[in-house]
């Protein structure tokens, strides 16, 4: 119905592609041998998930949950870590690509630089609208559609310290968008990352480098510098015909951290430029600034302020946004209870044109509030049960105010199980696109309200046998309110947006993991889902239930990590994706590998190969935007100094 980004410009000829890579390649063997010589023999240590036993990983903080650190094996919610050795020992170089690594996620590829991410359905790239993501604390989700384009918002993915993955309403703490699902992406202090990083890799479609550096800042304080690029190739035509899609670009930032007995200040900045080439650019800076102050009766205060600004253009269609947000959360523990409060505000100011067909936004610009006020108290009843109620009132610029509440319930027998439900409320509210989309005389969008969901939670967590951890959640949702096209009901046109659509899903997510022998870690998931869905009375959908997305029933995951000798690492993760129904795709199973060797603490080799089972096969099935995923060979290097 309306174009959110043509599917791009792209690079040169094939024939250039080996001639880039070996380059790219050379300069980088080039730059291990000068450097070889000269690194410090101090190495940076770091404790990874992947060096710990699996006792330890369920004691590995995460602070999504509650917004309070608190241990995994105590969260309860379905939530799945990804840790920095995960990324490295990944075929990984951006972020999206990373998120695949989590098996609560289904995550499609659209094209060369274009990504789909969502958790428990509507998937694709103008319905993946219903999941809420952070980087540091800054939202990243667009108040045009609702969803994200994630290749805007790439990171050096050796700053990564850890992505929590929440599956489920996460509204009563996050607010709108955290419907399906939170995606909350840490990076590493600058107090961790004190000394320097180079990465490089090369393969036939794919080139990118990283560089970083950090140093102390007198006693208390450190901060790194940080710079990547990327030069990415087309993808081959797949459901939609052949066209440029490739890109490159680069991004610069930096981070600062202060840490007192009382106190932590962290600043950071970003800046980045990507090229599409004949269709255009996209730039954009953001800076956020965080001060946490621990009282001397336990509580805790946070103050965080950030400035986002994009600026997307492509061929006949402008998309800028800036964004300014303040935040004031205060956690504090009173007996047994353990209290977490706040507020904050967000604006938005946006400019969006298109010249490539009649659809408009009226205004096309316009200066958008979020305003909320939350709290939460997990309060320890006693007999290792733990109630967990809270409540956010939140008010928007396109409507009133809104209550998100949650209750949650937790029975710890032991260590090492734990037992959860929960109940719990989230809203999607209107994007620019939902209320002010017009098509002169075809389309007026004024009259579409909030999405709504109930979502009704019940879960494991726990180490069943030795060496093994489990996680299991099942889940049953009712929508209501979903997006529909529909006639108007007296003149029959202007067609306008409304809410004529409701049902259910439900499903099961669960991943586990078993330290077979002290060098080798085997890791499962699986995510189901099933949906059924019906018009509300008075209500029809011209676009047959495009809203709903294009999901498989099933997902699955295996992936083996194996250590020898201390230098050589093998690692092997296998996906199986069910067939998706509309438009029909059929389902896949692939598989990503990467043999590496650490010639010393500061110097990895590696290689890696993704998609090997299918030299070339539809992702997303989008005839409009869908190109063929293709079988890639990567060589790369990392050095530490």
């Amino acid at each position: 119905m309306c174009i959110i980004r043509p599917w791009g410009i792209g690079a040169g000829a094939d024939a250039d592609m080996a001639t880039k890579s070996q380059q790219f390649l050379l300069n980088a063997c080039a730059w291990t041998a000068a450097l070889g010589s000269v690194l410090s023999s101090s190495a940076i240590a770091a404790t990874s998930l992947n060096e710990m036993s699996i006792e330890e990983l369920a004691q590995v903080q995460v602070t999504s949950v509650s917004k309070h650190a608190q241990s995994l094996g105590d969260a309860p919610a379905a939530i799945y870590v990804i840790g920095d050795e995960d990324i490295r020992r990944s075929t990984a170089t951006s972020l999206p690509e990373a998120l695949r690594l989590a098996p609560n996620l289904f995550v499609q590829r659209m094209d060369a630089h274009q990504f789909t991410v969502s958790a428990r359905g509507f998937s694709g790239p103008e319905t993946s609208n219903k999941l809420l993501a952070l980087i540091d604390g800054r939202t990243i989700y667009s108040p045009l559609h609702a969803g994200i384009f994630w290749d805007v918002r790439d990171m050096m993915v050796e700053d990564i310290d850890r992505i929590e993955v929440i599956s489920g309403p996460g509204g009563t703490l996050w607010g709108p968008n955290a419907v399906n699902g939170v995606i909350n992406v840490t990076s590493k202090s600058a107090l961790d990352t004190q000394g320097g990083v180079i990465r490089a890799t090369a393969g036939a479609r794919e080139r990118t480098g990283a560089v970083r550096y950090g140093a102390a800042l007198g006693d208390a304080g450190a901060f790194r510098v940080y710079a990547t690029g990327f030069d990415r190739e087309d993808l081959p035509g797949g459901a939609a015909a052949d066209f440029p899609d490739g890109s490159e670009g680069i991004r610069a930032g930096f981070r600062s951290d202060w840490a007192s007995d009382a106190n932590v200040i962290t600043v950071q900045g970003d800046y980045f430029y990507n090229d599409l080439f004949a269709e255009g650019g996209d730039t954009g800076h953001n800076i956020l600034g965080r001060l946490t102050h621990d009282f001397d009766e336990g509580s805790a205060l946070q103050i965080q302020a950030y400035y986002d600004k994009v600026d997307r253009q492509f061929i006949g269609v402008r998309d800028k946004l800036e964004t300014f947000d303040l935040s004031v959360q205060h956690n504090v523990a009173i007996g047994s209870h353990q209290i977490v409060w706040g507020a904050g505000i967000r604006t938005t100011h946006d400019l969006f044109v298109n010249l490539l067909n009649g659809f408009q936004l009226d205004p096309p610009r316009k200066r958008l509030w979020v305003g909320n006020l939350f709290a939460q108290d997990s309060w320890a009843l006693g007999g290792s049960v733990t109630l967990i109620g809270g409540v956010k009132l939140e008010r928007t610029s396109f409507t009133g105010i809104q209550v998100l509440p949650n209750l949650r319930i937790a029975w710890k027998p032991g260590e090492k199980a734990l037992f959860w439900a929960a109940a719990s409320r989230g809203i999607r509210t209107p994007s620019r696109i939902d209320r002010n989309l017009v098509f002169p005389g075809l389309l007026e969008s004024e009259s579409f309200d909030t999405e709504t969901l109930t979502a009704f939670e019940a879960g494991y967590r726990g180490q069943p046998w030795e060496r093994m951890s489990l996680s299991i959640s099942l889940f049953y949702n009712l929508y209501d309110g979903l997006r529909t096209t529909e006639l108007h009901p007296v003149t029959i046109l202007p067609i306008r947006l409304d809410n004529g659509l409701k049902g259910h899903s439900y499903g099961i997510d669960a991943w586990g993991s078993h330290q077979i022998l002290p060098w080798w870690r085997l890791s499962a998931g699986i995510s189901t889902l099933h949906k059924s869905f019906h018009l509300k009375p008075g209500h029809m959908d011209l676009e047959n239930g495009i809203s709903l997305g294009n999901d498989p029933d099933f997902q699955v995951m295996v992936r083996s990590q194996m250590t020898l000798a201390d230098r050589f690492e093998i690692d092997v993760m296998i996906r199986g994706v069910d067939s998706l129904p509309d438009p029909r795709t059929p389902g896949f199973v692939d598989a990503d590998a990467r043999l590496a060797w650490n010639l010393d603490d500061r110097i990895e080799l590696f290689m890696i190969g993704t998609n090997l089972f299918h030299r070339l096969r539809d992702e997303s099935g989008y005839t409009d935007s869908g190109q063929s995923v293709a079988r890639t060979i990567s060589a790369g290097t990392r050095l530490r100094f």
